[in-house]
C-alpha cells in the first residue's frame, strides 16, 4: 500500500461513501410508499418553518426594542451578541463532533471497499474525516438558516455580516478538527475495550466542560469582549485568522502523525443473561438491554449522578433524575437494527405487529419504572414517567425509519430526529393530559411501521 495521500483517491472514496450512504438512507419499507415519504417530509418541513417563524417573531421584537437604544449601548450589545454567536458555534461544534464520532461509522459495504482496494491508511483516514465533517456541516447549515437572521442584532454593514457568517463556519470547522486531533492523539495506540473506555471518558469530560462553559464562563467571555476597544470588523478578522491557523494546524498534525486506520466492524451488542420477562416476545428485551448504547447511557447516568450527589446532595440529584431518567428511553433507537436479521422468522413463530407492539409497551413500562418513582416522589405526577415512555417510542420509530446498518449516517439522522421529538414532547409536559394522546399517536405510527415491516418480510 502507498503511504502518501492522493486527492484523486480521497475523492474516489468520498464518492463511494456518499453513494453507499444515500443508497441505503431511505431503503426501508415505510419509505416505499410515496404518501409516507412526502408525509414525513411535509411534517418535518412544517416543524422547521414553524421554528423559523417563531425565531423571526422574537427577532422582530428585539429589533424594535433595539432602535430605542443609544449608539454606545447598541455597540456594546452588538459585541456581546457577536461573542455569544461564536461561543455557541464552538459549543455546537463540540456536541456535534461527539454525536457524529459516536454514530457515524462505515457500514460493511463501505468498510470492505476501503479495506480491500489499494488505498493508503492516510487516504482512508482523511476520507472518513472529511465525510464526517460534511455530515456535520449539513446539520450546521440547517441550524444557521434559522439563526442567521439574528445577525441583524449586530450593528454592521452587509459586507461585514457576510464575513461574520464565513467566520462562524471556520470556527465550527476548526472546533471539529481540534477535537478530531485530540481524540486521534489520545486514542492512537488504544484498541478494544481500552479504546472504548477512554473514548467514553473523553466524551464525558468534554460534555462536562462544554456544559460548564455554556452556563457560566460563556457569559463572562461575552462581557469581556463587549468592553474591548475594537470594531466588529477587527474582532471578526482576529477570529477568522485564529480559527484558520489553529484548525489548519490540527488537521495537518493529525494527517501527518495520527493517520492510523481504525476501520473495523464494531460489535454493537454484548452477551448478557436476562430475567425471563414474559412480555410476549423473547427478543424484545434482549435487543434493547444488550445494546452497547444502553450500557453507555446508564454509565453516563451513574457518573453524572455520582457527581451530583457530591455537589448538591440527594435532593439536587433527584431533580437531575427528573430530567435524565425519561431521556434514557432514547436507548431504543437501536432496537430496529438489532432485529432486522431475525424479523423474517417472526411469521414462522406466529408473531404479529400487535404482539410486538404490546411487548415493546411492556418493556417501556419496566425500563421507565425509575422515572415513575422519581416523578411521584418529587412532583407527585406521572408526567416524567409518561414523558419517558413517549421518548421510548419516539426513539423506536426513528430507529425503524433509519436503521444503523442500512446507511453510514442513519444512526446520526435517527439521533437528531429523536432529539427533535424529545424537544417537541417536552413542550407537552407542561400541558395537563397532553402526553396521553401523544403516546397514542406514537403507538399508532409505530404499529403502521411494524405492519409494513411484516408485509415486506413475508
Amino acid at each position: 500500500m502507498r503511504s502518501s495521500p492522493s486527492s484523486k483517491n480521497i475523492l474516489c472514496l468520498l464518492k463511494f461513501f456518499y453513494n453507499d450512504t444515500f443508497h441505503g438512507l431511505f431503503n426501508r419499507p415505510f419509505f416505499r410508499s410515496r404518501l409516507n415519504r412526502y408525509g414525513l417530509l411535509l411534517l418535518l418541513t412544517a416543524a422547521y418553518l414553524g421554528y423559523f417563524y417563531l425565531n423571526m417573531v422574537q427577532l422582530s421584537t428585539l429589533t424594535t426594542n433595539a432602535k430605542e437604544a443609544d449608539q454606545a449601548t447598541l455597540l456594546l450589545a452588538g459585541k456581546m451578541t457577536f461573542s455569544s454567536y461564536f461561543n455557541v458555534v464552538f459549543i455546537l461544534g463540540t456536541f456535534m463532533f461527539i454525536l457524529l464520532n459516536a454514530t457515524v461509522s462505515l457500514n460493511r459495504n463501505s468498510l470492505f471497499f476501503a479495506q480491500t482496494l489499494p488505498f493508503s491508511e492516510r487516504e482512508v483516514n482523511v476520507s472518513q474525516r472529511l465525510f464526517k465533517l460534511s455530515v456535520a456541516l449539513v446539520f450546521f447549515e440547517l441550524l444557521m438558516i434559522i439563526v442567521a437572521p439574528a445577525l441583524k442584532l449586530i450593528p454592521m454593514q452587509w459586507g461585514v455580516a457576510l464575513l461574520v457568517l464565513l467566520t462562524l463556519h471556520t470556527v465550527f470547522i476548526a472546533s471539529f478538527w481540534i477535537l478530531d486531533f485530540l481524540y486521534a492523539a489520545l486514542l492512537q495506540k488504544m484498541s478494544g475495550l481500552k479504546r472504548i473506555i477512554l473514548g467514553f471518558v473523553l466524551d464525558l469530560c468534554l460534555i462536562g466542560l462544554v456544559t460548564f462553559h455554556l452556563i457560566k464562563t460563556r457569559f463572562q467571555i461575552d462581557v469581556w469582549v463587549s468592553t474591548l476597544p475594537y470594531s466588529i470588523l477587527t474582532l471578526t478578522l482576529f477570529v477568522l485568522a485564529g480559527s484558520i491557523l489553529i484548525g489548519g494546524a490540527a488537521y495537518l498534525l493529525q494527517t501527518l502523525f495520527f493517520s492510523r486506520n481504525h476501520l473495523y466492524v464494531r460489535q454493537s451488542y454484548f452477551k448478557l443473561g436476562l430475567p425471563a420477562f414474559n412480555i410476549g416476545l423473547a427478543t424484545t428485551m434482549p435487543a434493547i438491554i444488550r445494546s452497547k448504547n444502553f450500557l453507555y447511557f446508564w454509565a453516563l447516568l451513574a457518573v453524572m449522578s455520582a457527581g451530583a450527589l457530591y455537589q448538591v446532595g440527594l435532593g439536587g440529584t433527584m431533580q437531575l433524575w427528573l430530567f435524565l431518567l425519561p431521556i434514557l428511553g432514547i436507548v431504543t433507537i437501536t432496537y430496529a437494527d438489532a432485529t432486522l436479521a431475525v424479523r423474517k422468522l417472526y411469521g414462522l413463530y406466529r408473531i404479529h405487529p400487535l404482539m410486538e407492539l404490546g411487548s415493546l409497551l411492556g418493556v417501556s413500562i419496566i425500563l421507565m419504572a425509575p422515572a415513575l418513582y422519581v416523578g411521584i416522589v418529587e412532583t407527585n405526577s406521572l408526567n416524567p414517567y409518561l414523558y419517558g415512555i413517549n421518548i421510548f417510542f419516539a426513539a423506536t420509530i426513528a430507529g425503524f425509519l433509519f436503521p444503523k446498518s442500512q446507511s453510514n449516517i442513519n444512526e446520526t439522522i435517527a439521533s437528531v430526529l429523536t432529539i427533535i421529538l424529545i424537544i417537541l414532547l417536552s413542550v407537552l409536559v407542561s400541558i395537563d393530559g397532553a402526553l396521553y394522546p401523544a403516546l397514542l399517536f406514537l403507538l399508532g405510527v409505530l404499529y403502521l411501521i411494524l405492519k409494513k415491516e411484516y408485509e415486506v418480510a413475508k
